[in-house]
């Protein structure tokens, strides 16, 4: 394989090479996507057709509804869409294996050349023919925008909506530790050349909260646990509660975040039962424990302070497992107290 995963410089002229040469493109990305994955993936396609490539966008899930005011959103189609499609090139963005944009989809969207690896997840597997990985990039959204400007393409006024979406959202608004000088330039540069309102971006992902969605809230947070330690909050979610709520397992995302403010929590987890019987696990930590890790014992994967998994098991035993778990990173940790001490 040849690998672009880069710690210093990058030099994109391998992958640049990939877009000139070939005609025929597939993207996609990880499952549940949210706003890197389908903001890195709309950009590209973007880009991609903006120089004359034939493109088709396809992902295990559907687009949630609060990136619906994306451009080009509904070109992206479902696994049932992939048939014989054959591209010369897949690129997967944001996922950290191959897996992890749908079994069956991993099995069946085969391309006849070379396979492609975007991504910014430090645990991310060099599982394409080309690599490239940047950890030290805030969102796979910005690896798209540098590796556009490398090609000295210019970013349209859509382009630079999706990429600027990807860039909020993996920064959490740009207040995570991830957000640095150059995420702050390069979101200006799209904000000028967009030409769009943040307030407005910040608005269609954020605000656009369904009554149900609140409904499930107060279930969910009715389920809260803390430990004896204070350390580790948890919470869950069943297939009764969303349809007393009426509602999904889709209405679960951000929840975690709120488990995560409270007082004194060090990792905060939500588990949700899904139609399958799987649980779907959303992780997050203040930085002392290293949830990527923690999620990749269970197949998983994402950032060292949020991350994800899906167990094929009950929702209950798998909360038991995963607070287990993170208890045994929290006692193998070394962070210390306000006061100096190891806890």
């Amino acid at each position: 394989m040849n690998s672009l995963q880069i710690t210093g410089m990058p030099n994109y002229s391998t992958l640049t090479a990939v877009f000139d040469r070939y005609h025929t493109f597939a993207l996609s990305t990880h499952i549940n996507p949210d706003g890197d994955a389908i903001g890195s993936q709309l950009a590209l396609y973007t880009f991609l057709t903006e120089i004359g490539k034939s493109v088709k966008v396809f992902n295990t899930d559907a687009v949630p509804k609060n990136y619906k005011f994306l451009p080009f959103w509904d070109i992206i189609e479902g696994v049932k869409a992939v048939d014989t499609y054959r591209p010369e090139v897949l690129v997967v963005l944001d996922a950290s294996t191959l897996e992890r944009i749908g079994k069956k989809l991993s099995k069946t969207l085969l391309p006849i050349q070379k396979l492609v690896n975007i991504d910014h997840h430090a645990t991310a597997e060099a599982f394409g023919d080309i690599n490239l990985i940047m950890p030290t990039a805030s969102s796979t959204s910005e690896i798209v925008y540098k590796l556009i400007k490398h090609y000295q393409a210019p970013i349209g006024k859509e382009c630079a909506l999706c990429l600027y979406t990807g860039l909020m959202f993996d920064t959490g608004c740009f207040r995570y530790s991830n957000t640095t000088p150059e995420t702050h330039r390069i979101a200006a540069e799209l904000i000028e050349t967009g030409e769009f309102a943040p307030d407005e971006v910040y608005r269609n992902v954020y605000e656009q909260v369904p009554v149900a969605k609140l409904r499930l809230l107060s279930e969910v947070l009715s389920t809260l646990q803390v430990t004896d330690n204070g350390k580790i909050a948890s919470v869950y979610a069943t297939q009764d509660m969303f349809r007393k709520a009426g509602t999904n397992a889709d209405a679960v995302e951000g929840i975690v975040n709120q488990i995560q403010a409270i007082a004194g929590v060090e990792v905060a987890l939500c588990v949700s039962e899904m139609t399958d019987r799987s649980t779907k696990v959303s992780l997050r930590s203040q930085g002392h424990v290293d949830v990527s890790q923690l999620a990749a014992e269970f197949e998983g994967g994402g950032h060292a302070r949020a991350a994800g998994c899906r167990l094929l098991t009950h929702y209950l035993t798998a909360l038991t497992t995963l607070v287990q778990t993170a208890q045994r990173y929290m006692d193998q940790s070394t962070f210390k107290d306000t006061n100096g001490r190891k806890d």
